[in-house]
């Protein structure tokens, strides 16, 4: 071989052995940088579902600080009460219907009308207080889903559109045809 070609050869080598070397560390960055994005992603969905899971006992733990203090109220005189609400005489009052009120005075006694509570945090809150399960989903119970919207009041329900019926007044009965 002739010198001036070994130079040329030897620069070669080196330069492929560089653009390997180079490209190790490439590959090695990018497996560091998909762990760290998985780190990035498990961090988060940790944080969120704790997040998630505070929000929930915290909205638990509002009905049953009103649930205290509504048992402190009922043992005062009528005259001492502050003007509230609705006035209903029921024959008894059941466990579900005392969460119910009692959800009811927390979410929706002094909610900001353009930013209502959601249905979710609702059925989450009553489901504690009642000790009913979640679906397997994650979902609220049925039952809390079902309590939560009976309480949701009429106003929320008309600005949300879900519900497609007519006013009460307008519906026709059907005769049966003969």
């Amino acid at each position: 071989m002739l010198p001036a070609t070994a130079g040329t050869d030897q620069r070669l080598q080196r330069a492929e052995a560089e653009v390997r070397r180079l490209a190790r560390c490439i590959e090695i960055k990018d497996r560091q940088l998909r762990q760290l994005r998985e780190a990035l992603a498990h961090s988060a969905t940790v944080h969120y579902s704790f997040e998630y899971r505070l929000q929930r006992e915290l909205d638990s733990l509002r009905i049953m600080l009103r649930s205290r203090e509504s048992r402190e109220r009922r043992g005062r005189f009528a005259g001492d009460q502050p003007e509230e609400g609705i006035v209903v005489r029921l024959p008894y009052v059941t466990s579900t219907l005392s969460v119910l009120f009692d959800a009811m005075r927390t979410f929706w006694a002094d909610c900001h009308h353009d930013h209502p509570p959601k249905s979710a945090t609702v059925a989450y809150a009553i489901d504690e207080r009642l000790g009913l399960k979640s679906q397997r989903n994650g979902e609220a119970s049925r039952s809390g889903q079902a309590y939560a919207s009976a309480i949701r009041p009429d106003w929320v329900k008309e600005a949300d559109n879900r519900h497609h019926c007519r006013p009460a007044g307008t519906r026709q009965r059907q005769t049966p045809v003969v």
